[in-house]
């Protein structure tokens, strides 16, 4: 009886740990800004082709949101080991977007964990 008890026990903890690591803690927002990469734009807002940016990011560079009313943003995967840029996605760079997702701030890094990515209207 113990040991199923014990047993039960690690699994509910093994699970619990994969659901918080899952689910990131912060706000829910949806905001609208510039998609682009990193390189170019986070030095000093430089302008790049939408080539350039899906070059950047292809071989690895983070995808960065310049959101209208202010702010820098990293867009992150909102699941785990699931990438984020799909084919579609990338045709989105250097466009401006729509993002839902959770902000997740720390140490002064803002990331936005993606629910859901569409093109402005």
């Amino acid at each position: 009886m113990k040991k199923a008890v014990l047993l039960l026990m690690a699994v509910l903890l093994l699970t619990s740990t994969c659901w918080a690591a899952e689910h990131p803690k912060g706000q829910e927002v949806t905001m609208t800004g510039m998609m682009s990469c990193t390189f170019c734009n986070l030095p000093g807002g430089a302008k790049c082709t939408k080539q350039c940016c899906q070059d950047c990011v292809k071989s690895g560079d983070p995808v960065l949101l310049t959101a209208d009313k202010g702010g820098l943003y990293i867009l992150l995967s909102g699941e785990q080991m699931k990438p984020l840029m799909t084919p579609e996605r990338m045709e989105m760079l250097q466009s401006k977007v729509t993002v839902t997702g959770t902000v997740v701030k720390r140490d002064g890094l803002q990331a936005i964990y993606v629910k859901k990515l569409e093109k402005a209207k």
